[in-house]
């Protein structure tokens, strides 16, 4: 009797875990073909001030209609921006990619502070060479000078 209950019982517990699986193939196709594309703050050198993990990527599946857990989502922090992939984990065996794609939330905002920063250094760059060429003038003045200073003074002695 006790070999029919456990037979019984191992039965039942085949086919809950069919559903469950079943289950989450069905969530899983869902997913497929989703691309997530997160605005994130960069710094002016590509750093993120933060970083982009699991929260993002199910905050950004519900704002698409997907309701997944943050808790079955595994993803490499991301620190900067790029490409980088989430894995939804439904069950032990169902297990979905979605690709995540870190873009800069302020680009417009790090392109005119670049093309400022570029700007500036231009400036710079001019003042500097302006600088060199009048020390190069200014060196070559005094050399004249004390050419000519030597000259005057060799051709009065000359003469007498």
């Amino acid at each position: 009797m006790a070999k029919k209950i456990l037979a019984e019982n191992l039965k039942q517990q085949a086919h809950k875990l069919a559903a469950q699986k079943a289950a989450a193939e069905e969530k899983a196709a869902q997913l497929q073909g989703v691309a997530l594309e997160i605005a994130a703050k960069v710094s002016a050198t590509g750093q993120l001030y933060g970083s982009v993990g699991a929260n993002q990527v199910a905050e950004e599946l519900k704002k698409l209609g997907k309701e997944v857990d943050r808790k079955i989502i595994t993803m490499k922090d991301a620190k900067q921006i790029g490409d980088y992939v989430a894995l939804v984990h439904y069950h032990k065996e169902v297990t979905v990619e979605i690709p995540v794609k870190v873009i800069a939330e302020n680009a417009a905002e790090l392109k005119a502070a670049a093309e400022e920063e570029a700007a500036i250094r231009a400036a710079a760059e001019a003042k500097k060479a302006a600088a060199e060429a009048a020390a190069a003038a200014a060196e070559e003045a005094p050399a004249e000078e004390a050419e000519a200073e030597i000259e005057e003074a060799e051709a009065p002695a000359t003469e007498e």
